[in-house]
C-alpha cells in the first residue's frame, strides 16, 4: 500500500483549489473514487479552443460559476476524507481507463497509443520495467567481465543516461568538458536566457519539479534543476569534470571503444569501455561567422553562448547579429541599457505570444502539485496533450493547397495570418517595420519562437533593424552591403551553433577505420537518430533527425532514446554479445523514409533556408514525426535488425 499525507490546514487546501485547473481536478476526483460519478454532463468540460481574435487556447473547461464552486466543494470534501483515512493512494489507471478519463477531460478523442505513452510520461507506469528486470537477472546470475559504459557529456542527456545506468547496476563514467553539469544550461547565461517549453513538461518524467517559480523559467532555475538531479541520483562522483573527449576509435578485435581525453592541465589519457553514449547535444559549439575584418575590431565581440559578464553595455553602441531565439531573449534587456542597438537580420522568424511566458506559478498550484494526490500526474498529462502534437496539423503540406509558396495548408495559413496581425499590433506606430519582420516561409519552417517583447523593442527609438548584408567589420564599425558604416562598441553574435556537425569536434573512428565525419560529410544519418552501422556499441542521443520544431520537449525525446538504448544494452547482456550493430539496410531504409517525409513538411519547404538542412537541401536535423510517433518507434528494441556478435 502506498500512502500520501496531505499537510497543512483546510485554508491551504482552499487556496490550492482556487488556483488549480478544474478539468485536471476532475481527473483527480475520479481517480480517488474509482468510478464515473463525476464524468457526467454537468461536469463535462468544454473543448480546449482558441477564442476568435485570440491566440491563446482556453483549457479552463469554461464552467459556470455555480458548477465551478460545486467541483471545488466536492474536491474539498474528498481530500479531507482522504487525509482522515490515512492517505492511501488509488491504483494507477489502466490504459483503457486513462483513455476514458482523458477523452472526458479534453472533450476530444484520444488514441490508445497516446494513452499508453501518457501512462509512462506521467509515471503512472514505470517505463523502465521493459529493461530493468532483464538486466538485474543477468547481473545477478553472472556479471559480464569488465562490462562498462562511457557517457560523453553531463547535460540533460548524459544525466538521464547516468541515472538509468546506475539504476541498472551497469558501471559507467561520465566525461564532461565543463566544470559543472547542465550542458546548455550551464554554458548559456545571457540576459533572459530561458526555455520555450512549459517547465512542467520540460523536466524528466521520473523527476517532476513542483517548485518551478514560473511557467517558463529562466536559466538559473533550469541549471539548478539539473544540478540537483546530479546530486539526488548520486551521479556527481561518476562525472570526470574538465575532461574533453578528443577522439574515440573502435577496436574490432577487443570489441571495445578507446576514448582519448584531455584533462584541464593538458594531460592526455585513453579510457576504454564496451559501449559509448554520445550525449554531447547540439547547441554547445557556437558558430561565429568569419566576417572580413573581424579580427581588427577593437571593442568587445562575443557569442551569446559565451556571454561576457565583465562587459557593461550601459551607454554603449551595440550590434546584435542574428534574430533567432537567443537574440529575441537577450535584446530587450540589452536595449534597455545601451545607448544604441543595431540588430542585423539575415532572415526574420515567426514569433508567438504566450500569456504564461512571464507568469509566476501560483502558490496554490505549487501546493497542489506537491500535496494533492495524483494532481501532478494529471497536470502533466493535460499539458502534454496541449503542447506536444496539438499543432501538428499545420505542419504537413496539402498537395492541393492554393498558396504553397507561403504556407503548407489551411491551418498553417490561419496561423500565418494571426501571427502577422499580432506583429502589426505589437509594432504600434512602427508599421514601416512590418515588411521586414514577416518571414517569407511557412510557419513551423523554423521553430516558433516565444515572444519576449521583440517587436516593441525593435520599435524603440534607440534600436535599428538592419536587413542589409554585412560586408565587413572595421576596428570600430560594421559596414553593410549598401556602404553604410555603423559605429559600434560591442558586437554580440547571436548566430547559433555548429548543429549539423554531430559529435564534432571529436574524431570518431569505426570498425572499418573510417571517421564518422568522413562517412557523413554534411549528410549525417543514424537509425532512429541513435545507431550507426560500422560503429558498434555507439549510441547517439539527440542525434540526426531528432530535433523538434512544432512543439514538445526535447527531454521527452531524450527519454525515448535512452529507453531504447537501455533495451539494447539489456539485449547485449542477455545474449552475452560483445557487439551490437544496426544493419546498413535498416539504417538506409529508415533514412530514406525520413527524407521522403521531411520533404512534405513545413521545415522541408523549398523556401526555408535554415540550419535544419544540409547543402543539398536535405533536412538532417529535425524529426519528421509527431512526438507520439517517435515514442512509438523507439519504445521497443528490434533484435532482428542488429548484428549481435
Amino acid at each position: 500500500m502506498t500512502t500520501m499525507t496531505i499537510p497543512g490546514t483546510d485554508a491551504d487546501l482552499d487556496r490550492a483549489l482556487a488556483d488549480v485547473n478544474l478539468p485536471t481536478l476532475l481527473m483527480v476526483m475520479t481517480q480517488l473514487v474509482g468510478d464515473n460519478r463525476y464524468l457526467t454532463e454537468r461536469f463535462r468540460p468544454k473543448p480546449i479552443e482558441t477564442p476568435e481574435g485570440s491566440m491563446f487556447p482556453d483549457d479552463s473547461g469554461r464552467f459556470t460559476p455555480e458548477v465551478a464552486a460545486e467541483i471545488r466543494a466536492v474536491a474539498r470534501a474528498l481530500l479531507q476524507d482522504f487525509r482522515a483515512r490515512g492517505g492511501e493512494l488509488p491504483p494507477a489507471p489502466s490504459a483503457a481507463r486513462l483513455k476514458e478519463m482523458m477523452t472526458f477531460s479534453t472533450a476530444e478523442p484520444v488514441s490508445d497509443t497516446f494513452c499508453e505513452m501518457l501512462l509512462e510520461e506521467t509515471n503512472f507506469v514505470n517505463r523502465d520495467r521493459q529493461w530493468q528486470g532483464r538486466i538485474e537477472q543477468v547481473l545477478a546470475r553472472k556479471a559480464p567481465d569488465g562490462f562498462s559504459v562511457i557517457v560523453v557529456g553531463a547535460g540533460m542527456s548524459g544525466l538521464c543516461s547516468g541515472i538509468k545506468l546506475k539504476a541498472a547496476g551497469i558501471p559507467f563514467v561520465i566525461l564532461e568538458k565543463n566544470p559543472e553539469v547542465g550542458g546548455t544550461w550551464y554554458e548559456n547565461s545571457y540576459p533572459d536566457c530561458g526555455v520555450d517549453t512549459p517547465n512542467h513538461f520540460y523536466s524528466f518524467s521520473f523527476d517532476r519539479n513542483p517548485d518551478w517559480s514560473g511557467y517558463f523559467s529562466k536559466r538559473d532555475e533550469l541549471f539548478a534543476y539539473f544540478d540537483r538531479c546530479a546530486d539526488k541520483y548520486g551521479l556527481r562522483d561518476s562525472v570526470q569534470f574538465n575532461t574533453e573527449v578528443t577522439s574515440m576509435r573502435y577496436d574490432a578485435q577487443a570489441c571495445r571503444w578507446h576514448v582519448d581525453v584531455r584533462r584541464a592541465d593538458g594531460r592526455t589519457e585513453t579510457l576504454t569501455a564496451n559501449a559509448v553514449i554520445s550525449a554531447v547535444g547540439q547547441l554547445n559549439r557556437p558558430s561565429t561567422p568569419d566576417f572580413p575584418g573581424l579580427a581588427s575590431f577593437s571593442g568587445a565581440a562575443f557569442h551569446s553562448a559565451r556571454w561576457r559578464h565583465d562587459v557593461d553595455v550601459t551607454g554603449k553602441r551595440v550590434a546584435v547579429i542574428g534574430t533567432g531565439c537567443s537574440a529575441v531573449q537577450l535584446l530587450p534587456k540589452t536595449a534597455a541599457k545601451a545607448a544604441q542597438v543595431h540588430v542585423f537580420q539575415r532572415s526574420p522568424h515567426w514569433l508567438s505570444p504566450n500569456r504564461d511566458y512571464y507568469r509566476p506559478v501560483e502558490a496554490g498550484l505549487k501546493w497542489a502539485l506537491k500535496h494533492i494526490p495524483c494532481y501532478a500526474e494529471w497536470h502533466r498529462a493535460r499539458m502534454i496533450f496541449s503542447f506536444a502534437d496539438r499543432n501538428w496539423g499545420a505542419v504537413p503540406a496539402d498537395p492541393n493547397w492554393a498558396h504553397p509558396e507561403r504556407s503548407t495548408n489551411e491551418a498553417n495559413e490561419g496561423m500565418r495570418n494571426a501571427l502577422i496581425a499580432y506583429m502589426s499590433e505589437q509594432l504600434g506606430d512602427r508599421q514601416d517595420l512590418l515588411p521586414k519582420v514577416v518571414p517569407d516561409f511557412p510557419v513551423f519552417g523554423k521553430r516558433l519562437i516565444v515572444d519576449n517583447n521583440w517587436y516593441p523593442t525593435l520599435a524603440r527609438e534607440n534600436v535599428e533593424l538592419v536587413t542589409d548584408e554585412i560586408r565587413c567589420i572595421h576596428p570600430s564599425a560594421i559596414e553593410t552591403a549598401d556602404g553604410v558604416l555603423r559605429e559600434v562598441d560591442v558586437i554580440i553574435f547571436a548566430t547559433g551553433f555548429n548543429t549539423n556537425h554531430f559529435l564534432w569536434p571529436m574524431d570518431v573512428v569505426g570498425r572499418s577505420g573510417q571517421t564518422l565525419e568522413n562517412l557523413w560529410g554534411d549528410y549525417p544519418r543514424a537509425y532512429k537518430g541513435i545507431l550507426v552501422p560500422d560503429y558498434p556499441n555507439l549510441f547517439c542521443l539527440y542525434g540526426p533527425n531528432t530535433n523538434i520544431v512544432h512543439g514538445g520537449s526535447i527531454i521527452y525525446t531524450i527519454e525515448c532514446q535512452v529507453h531504447y538504448m537501455m533495451q539494447c544494452l539489456a539485449l547485449m547482456l542477455e545474449r552475452q554479445a560483445r557487439e551490437l550493430e544496426v544493419s546498413a539496410a535498416a539504417n538506409e531504409a529508415y533514412n530514406e523514409e525520413v527524407q521522403a517525409i521531411s520533404r512534405t513538411l513545413a521545415w522541408g519547404h523549398p523556401g526555408v533556408q535554415s540550419w535544419y538542412k544540409n547543402s543539398d537541401g536535405k533536412v538532417v536535423n529535425n524529426s519528421p514525426f509527431p512526438n507520439l510517433e517517435y515514442w512509438r518507434r523507439t519504445h521497443d528494441a528490434e533484435p532482428d535488425l542488429y548484428a549481435l556478435r
